[in-house]
């Protein structure tokens, strides 16, 4: 595979971050039988005002874009969602660099972020990340909502001894 860059997202790429978002989840939406899951009915200006709130990343290869991630800082809490790569770009380490680019995005103690039961394959990705389940939650007689959590921070001996102090985890550059 060619090496993938990845920035942060800015408006201008509004149009390519929601093309690769509507292919990646067309496969969710014949998943689920649901065409109308929100990351399908965002739209250009929806997109724009998530950016005044959370941050975004984009994942290029060959100058095109790929893929894409946002995250929200809430206190010690990052929420990353809307985690897209093409489908023809899938499996070969893009989402999981977007993701680890997201979990390193700000200081926080945690990353939480949610899928459905039937999206084996994010499960997967996201258990190779480090992330458990906290808790299911039942939108319908179709869909299981799993919520997942992955510390971002571990505890460990104070240098001085006196206590602990704290450390990014396993794979966190901060």
């Amino acid at each position: 595979m060619n090496s993938v860059e990845l920035r942060p997202m800015t408006a201008d790429d509004a149009d390519a971050v929601l093309a690769v978002q509507r292919a990646a989840f067309a496969v969710e939406a014949i998943r689920y039988g649901d065409a109308e899951l929100p990351p399908l009915r965002e739209d250009r200006p929806g997109l724009i005002d998530d950016l005044r709130t959370s941050r975004g990343y984009v994942a290029l290869v060959d100058g095109r874009l790929v893929g894409s991630v946002r995250v929200r800082s809430s206190g010690r809490s990052l929420h990353i969602a809307r985690l897209s790569v093409a489908p023809q770009e899938q499996g070969q380490g893009i989402g999981m660099a977007l993701l680890m680019q997201a979990e390193a995005s700000a200081p926080a103690d945690e990353a939480l972020l949610f899928t459905g039961h039937l999206s084996t394959g994010n499960l997967r990705l996201y258990a190779r990340a480090g992330y458990e389940e906290v808790r299911r939650e039942r939108v319908d007689d179709a869909v299981v909502l799993i919520y997942l959590r992955k510390p971002l921070v571990v505890p460990t001996e104070g240098a001085d001894g006196t206590g602990p102090a704290r450390q990014p985890s396993e794979g966190q550059t901060r």
